[in-house]
């Protein structure tokens, strides 16, 4: 485990290396998925996300195993109070310190990727490289040698996954910041 000073919290990075073909059939929801993922408001709104997305058990199928990274944001319980009924600034607070994890978190996978040949990433939520994702006008991705599908994007649980790879609960926050944020990301081997 990993900690970083987040100048809010403090992140954590948590990884376990697992066997893939036990972890997609132990992981990948059977159904469902695909509803929970047309209310995301990026649902056909990245190249990263669905639909359009290959079948993860052909899209992974020359990969044996997998190191499946955790990256856990914890705020403050100062943070947390002055996130509380305060919607811009808790939004500003994911921006500044979750959102730019998740960046380093991707980047650093990618770097992965070069040193493992034949190595290959699934990234935490949808994709951040861009601002504003091209999808949404049409055209092609403008790095689609750096874009990574979604790990939740093939129908991963992503619950499940926090709650026995890693024990920790997926926690909300109806108003404000949760104790911590979690994005789960994957480098497959």
């Amino acid at each position: 485990m990993t900690k970083v000073d987040a100048g809010t919290g403090q992140t954590e990075i948590l990884s376990r290396y697992l066997d893939k073909d036990d972890f997609l059939d132990r992981y990948i929801r059977r159904d469902g998925s695909e509803e929970d993922c047309r209310l995301c408001p990026y649902y056909g709104k990245r190249w990263s996300c669905p639909p359009g997305l290959p079948h993860a058990y052909s899209y992974l199928e020359k990969y044996q195993s997998l190191c499946l990274v955790a990256l856990k944001v914890n705020y403050s319980q100062e943070v947390r109070g002055k996130a509380k009924d305060n919607p811009e600034y808790a939004d500003q607070i994911r921006e500044e310190v979750y959102e730019s994890a998740k960046r380093k978190l991707l980047m650093k996978l990618l770097e992965l990727e070069k040193r493992i040949p034949g190595s290959r990433t699934l990234g935490a939520g949808r994709c951040i490289l861009c601002e504003h994702c091209t999808r949404e006008e049409g055209k092609p991705c403008r790095h689609p040698e750096l874009r990574r599908y979604s790990i939740t994007g093939f129908g991963l649980d992503f619950g499940k996954i926090l709650e026995e790879v890693f024990g920790l609960p997926l926690l909300w926050a109806a108003d404000g910041l949760p104790e911590y944020d979690v994005a789960v990301a994957a480098l497959f081997f």
